[in-house]
């Protein structure tokens, strides 16, 4: 099987990097458009408009809340959180056109990759993959550092989750998100992205509530943006991503929680169903102490049985990371791992619980 890595052609992050390279965006072509929502435009969105304009650009706006344009653009620039990186990179790959990514927080590693997640009415509903990565990423962490706490902290439990899935491809000869092995590089950019974030994860986060941005926080938004981006992509997807994007095609938005906070629980199912007991105790107590979800009732939602059997069958599409790691795990395993969370939360405790466990078979 052949091996295939990928990243963007330019990556670049420190303090006011995006006003200082307003001319590399330019150097993309004459006429440009902005894709950003309304509040992150009346933040950053109309400045930029007219700092790039000033330089001689042709600019154009479009907020996410209104009409999609119909015109064709030398490049786009995707500028807010994960929806306006999402579809400005739709945008930007369909159109032939430049794409620059410029995040407003470190809450999901979606600026990097090639790929963008398509939610229809707040459900999941499927990945689109695109032929190129994006041409410029500026990641101004003089910008991050004024964002929300739980962005920072989503992020991290997002990035954590990199190497455990990427090791899962790596160890049963599965697929990554391009449909090819891992390269050796995947793999330690994986791993480097998980020693970043056990170590510097509490003190970013501080730094973050203090509002200064340190080394602590600049390793974490990189580990949480390039790191865990080329890490998932190359290195691949597999049983947390699928549980995750099982649960939101089933709920929506009825799931209190984003990505990066759905993330969290699923990656210690996904430790458990592994049998990786060690780390599960690691990884549950990191996130307690960020104040991340690890239960059902966390994310606002209590699955019943039959709700457990439709998104446990749902991750285990074909196009998701269940099937393309190549992990041998049943959907019986599957769901009683997550029944076994419902009751752990309830407190049903000793024998009870374990009869209970046990009986129970997937339909």
């Amino acid at each position: 099987m052949e091996k295939v890595f990928v990243s963007p052609m330019t990556y670049r992050q420190g303090e006011n990097v995006l006003w200082n390279h307003l001319e590399d965006i330019l150097a993309f072509g004459q006429k440009g458009l902005i894709v950003t929502d309304g509040f992150v435009y009346q933040m950053l969105g109309e400045r930029l408009y007219q700092k790039l304009t000033k330089l001689g650009g042709e600019m154009f706006v479009w907020v996410t809340e209104e009409d999609r344009p119909s015109e064709t653009f030398d490049y786009i620039v995707a500028l807010g959180g994960g929806r306006a990186i999402d579809l400005g990179k739709a945008l930007a790959f369909e159109s032939n056109a430049s794409c620059i990514v410029v995040p407003t927080s470190a809450a999901t590693d979606a600026p990097t990759s090639r790929i963008s997640v398509k939610y229809r009415n707040g459900y999941f509903e499927k990945y689109s993959y695109y032929a190129k990565s994006p041409d410029l990423v500026l990641i101004d962490t003089a910008i991050l550092i004024n964002s929300p706490v739980h962005f920072l902290t989503a992020g991290i439990a997002d990035g954590l989750s990199t190497s455990i899935e990427a090791r899962t491809v790596r160890e049963n000869r599965g697929v990554n998100t391009l449909g090819a092995a891992p390269t050796f590089a995947a793999e330690a950019i994986a791993e480097k992205c998980r020693d970043v974030l056990l170590n510097y994860a509490e003190a970013a986060v501080e730094a973050n509530k203090h509002g200064k941005v340190t080394p602590a926080f600049e390793a974490v938004v990189e580990a949480n943006t390039l790191l865990s981006g080329i890490g998932f992509e190359s290195g691949g997807l597999s049983i947390a991503h699928a549980l995750h994007n099982a649960m939101v095609s089933l709920w929506g938005n009825e799931i209190k929680g984003s990505h990066g906070q759905i993330i969290a629980l699923t990656t210690l199912q996904q430790l458990q169903i592994e049998g990786r007991k060690e780390e599960f105790s690691r990884y549950q107590a990191l996130f307690e102490k960020l104040e991340l979800p690890i239960t059902y009732e966390a994310l606002s939602v209590l699955p019943s049985a039959n709700e457990l059997q439709k998104v446990t069958n749902l991750a285990f599409s074909p196009e998701d990371g269940i099937i393309r790691s190549n992990v041998s795990v049943t959907k019986d395993e599957v769901y009683k791992i997550r029944f076994y969370n419902i009751l752990c939360w309830l407190k049903i405790e000793g024998d009870f619980l374990l009869t209970l466990f046990s009986s129970f078979q997937l339909k």
